[in-house]
């Protein structure tokens, strides 16, 4: 029933292809190109040809007979219709019946086996006309069909390559028609070009000689002082000169003719005379049933041309035409003869090429569908090269993979029962093992594993999710999605975070799995929401289930109570909170009252107080920067840290940070770069975090760079995005300490000895703050060259032009 309609198009398609091929075939044998002298090419069969290839045997045959309605109202004999539809019965059969897709080589072999003996029998014993003529017929139509065959074959290699068809046409067969063509249009045209000119030298000719006697008959007439008195006699005397032409005089202005024979040309009522190659040569041809041919043998050429010694009177020379066509006739054999041998070598030369071009490549694709029974048995027959170096190069790397594949499957074999028995065991072990997966899956009581498939409906739910949450499998597994244990409030707030970051809408189930897809399992923390209405934070992580194909066929999500947990965190919380408030005040007492001990407000101070109180002054500083870290670090964690955002100008930012750090490179004896142009830009941001960001940066790279290095500090335009950079001339960081760069606490040099102050929380902070402010930190490094940190922000406005930074500091 639903099959119905596109069976339904499938007809109306060929029906109306049918009707369309009819009229083209009608149109076709309308129209007409002049081959030779009396020979004309009609094109009517190159539809019969595509209606073989589309529409099939009884379509060609239907197509064929209308076609040959026109030859039959053309000449008003049927006698070309057998023969139209057999060519298309015949071709239509070895196309489809034999699998001959060469519609060329189909025609060829139609016309020499059918084709030419129906048309003897047709035209010499039926008709009863001459042989010549009859041969001329049979290889006119011969020609004519195997014309049209190439015709079609480029129709249908034009609308093979616009449909996009693929595998649809041999390299044999499109090689055949390209040089069948180029062969063609090499070899006939100088025959074509010479044939045509060949009525202008023959015309030109009977131009010369019907002037020529009119010049004779005007020099007689200077010649005689008597003449007007005797044009009789001149006229019979020249004449008799040449009895096979009519010559008579006509006055101007008179109907008729005045003197000498009557010309056909000039009998009154006669067919309208019809114009030559030659603008002064005219031609008389007869009306009546005949084809042109015949008319042309029956007409006359004649000249009309003034005589000077007689002014208003014409001398009018006739000829016929029967010598000039007979002469075209048998030059015009001569040129079919030289056209049809060029044909017929043209196919042989097209034949033989295609196949010594695609022989090669036919070999290697027989081979390569032979190679998997050759390979599987363990041996592999080589193919034989070519004398094509391409091929030959193909031939080569064919027999490398079969013999390597030959030889492995022969490996395989040998290793066949072994594995046999391997699979067997594992067989059980795997069995064993899917027992021990679900008892696992059923004793992880501490976490809740909840599989879905790719729709989102849950397909495992495991005993510690059934405990954490209080469903049970049974009412869970192919009913719900796991958005019955979320809270809407917090997925809407995912989702916008997620939509923000990635610039396209995320929502819904898309929410879960938008990162998993994207390579990224980083753990999230969520709400469950249990069956009873409580609310349970959880760890929550997704992995993605995979195919076989590697497409997507579900996902796992494992979650962890962190209920406990976030229990003794808060705990933590309070107490570095509490302790770094009680730190805080006194040890700003201590470092203030340290600080003026060392600015010399006791006079007399020892040499060993004074470094001891610096050491002491340089500790408190430490420890107070260590306790605003941690408490940095704690309001990141909890989701307390504030940002007040601004729109501000990029290089004021960069100058802020050189004011505050200026001082701290020449106690370094360090070098410090911000010459390069800055450009001007708007940014997004808290100003007081980013400039935490970028003295944390400067400081850390005057600090890890030797003394007289050099720390550069510039910024460039990233498509809608600005990067600023930080880079220093000191001994870089090693590959083994990259990974725990932005680790909390991480030094390069963590022992008591270390040469270089700090807490190691510096560069976890700015990653944290960067991050939040919608940027990225990162950096890149070579040990012994230095280090380049880089931060890339978001633009809001940028210009083309840079300017230059206000502070260029050395």
């Amino acid at each position: 029933m639903f099959a119905r309609p596109n069976s339904d198009s499938r007809v109306f398609g060929k029906g109306l292809g049918l009707l369309v091929l009819c009229m083209l075939a009608l149109l076709g044998n309308w129209l007409s190109v002049p081959l030779l002298f009396g020979i004309d090419l009609i094109f009517g069969s190159a539809a019969v040809m595509l209606a073989v290839v589309y529409l099939g045997i009884w379509a060609a045959v239907v197509v064929a007979f209308v076609g040959s309605l026109y030859t039959l109202a053309l000449w008003g004999q049927p006698l070309a219709i057998p023969g139209f539809m057999f060519e298309g019965l015949f071709v239509a059969w070895l196309y489809h019946r034999h699998h001959l897709k060469n519609l060329v080589i189909a025609d060829l072999v139609y016309w020499a086996m059918i084709g030419i003996p129906l048309v003897v029998i047709i035209y010499w014993v039926i008709a009863d006309m001459p042989g010549s003529v009859v041969a001329l017929i049979a290889l006119k139509q011969a020609v004519n069909g195997m014309f049209n065959a190439l015709l079609a074959g480029l129709v249908i290699l034009l609308i093979s390559y616009r449909r996009r068809q693929l595998a649809q046409l041999s390299l044999s067969w499109i090689i055949f028609q390209s040089m069948l063509m180029a062969i063609l249009l090499a070899g006939m045209t100088p025959i074509l070009v010479d044939a045509h000119n060949q009525r202008y030298t023959l015309e030109s000719a009977v131009l010369e000689k019907l002037s020529g006697i009119a010049a004779i008959f005007e020099n007689r007439l200077q010649s005689d002082s008597d003449a007007a008195n005797r044009l009789d006699a001149h006229l019979s005397r020249v004449q008799s000169m040449f009895p096979t032409l009519t010559i008579a005089l006509e006055k101007d202005g008179v109907e008729g003719v005045a003197i000498g024979a009557q010309p056909h040309s000039a009998a009154p009522g006669l067919v309208p005379e019809h114009p030559s190659s030659l603008e002064r040569l005219r031609i008389w041809l007869p009306g009546g049933e005949y084809n042109a041919v015949q008319r042309w043998r029956e007409g006359y050429y004649w000249v009309r041309l003034p005589l000077e010694v007689m002014p208003g009177w014409y001398v009018r020379v006739e000829e016929s035409a029967a010598s000039l066509v007979q002469a075209m006739e048998i030059k015009r054999l001569s040129k079919f003869t030289l056209l049809v041998g060029i044909f017929m070598f043209s196919i042989l030369l097209a034949w033989v090429i295609s196949r010594l071009l695609s022989h090669p490549i036919i070999r290697l694709a027989n081979a390569s569908q032979h190679i998997e029974r050759g390979v599987r048995a363990g041996q592999f027959s080589p193919v034989s090269g070519s004398i094509v170096h391409e091929f030959d190069q193909m031939s080569t790397a064919l027999n490398h993979l079969g013999s390597e594949m030959a030889s492995s499957v022969q490996v395989l074999h040998d290793s066949r029962g072994r594995l046999v028995k391997s699979v067997a065991a594992r067989t059980r072990e795997l069995a064993e093992a899917n027992g021990l997966l679900s008892s696992v899956l059923d004793a992880a009581e501490d976490f809740s594993i909840i599989a879905t498939d790719s729709q989102g409906v849950i397909t495992l739910f495991n005993t510690g999710a059934q405990r954490l949450l209080g469903y049970t499998a049974e009412q869970m597994v192919g009913r719900e999605t796991p958005a019955l244990l979320h809270d809407p409030e917090e997925v809407s707030r995912v989702g916008k975070e997620l939509t923000a970051h990635y610039g396209f809408d995320i929502e819904g189930f898309r929410v879960f799995v938008h990162e998993a897809e994207q390579g990224r399992r980083h753990p999230r923390e969520w709400t469950y929401i249990t069956r009873g209405g409580q609310r349970v934070p959880v760890r929550l992580v997704i992995s993605i289930i995979r195919n076989a194909d590697d497409s997507i066929e579900g996902y796992l999500g494992i979650a962890e109570d962190v209920s406990e947990r976030k229990h003794l965190e808060q705990i933590k919380s309070e107490f570095v909170s509490t302790v770094s408030h009680e730190l805080r005040t006194p040890l700003t007492s201590i470092s203030g009252a340290l600080g003026m001990l060392r600015s010399g407000a006791l006079d007399g101070m020892p040499q060993r107080a004074e470094e001891m109180v610096a050491l002491a002054h340089n500790n408190s500083q430490r420890l107070t920067n260590l306790i605003n870290d941690l408490l940095d670090i704690e309001k990141i964690a909890a989701g307390k840290l504030h940002f007040d955002y601004q729109k501000v100008s990029l290089a004021e930012q960069l100058n802020q940070a050189l004011v505050a750090i200026v001082q701290y490179a020449p106690d370094q004896q360090v070098i410090l770069d911000s010459s390069a142009q800055v450009p001007e830009v708007l940014i997004n941001v808290d100003p007081q975090r980013l400039q935490q960001v970028l003295i944390n940066l400067l400081s850390n790279a005057i600090k890890f760079s030797s003394q007289g290095g050099h720390v550069a500090l510039d910024a460039r335009l990233r498509g809608e995005r600005i990067r600023i950079r930080v880079s220093d001339t000191g001994e870089g960081i090693s590959d083994a300490f990259k990974p725990k760069v932005f680790q909390r606490f991480a030094q390069a040099d963590s022992s008591d000895q270390r040469k270089k102050g700090g807490t190691g929380l510096g560069l976890a902070i700015s990653k944290e703050l960067i991050e939040h402010m919608g940027g990225e930190l990162g950096f890149d490094s070579t040990l012994g060259q230095g280090s380049t940190f880089w931060v890339d922000l978001p633009c809001l406005e940028a210009t083309e032009s840079p300017i230059e930074s206000e502070h260029a500091l050395r």
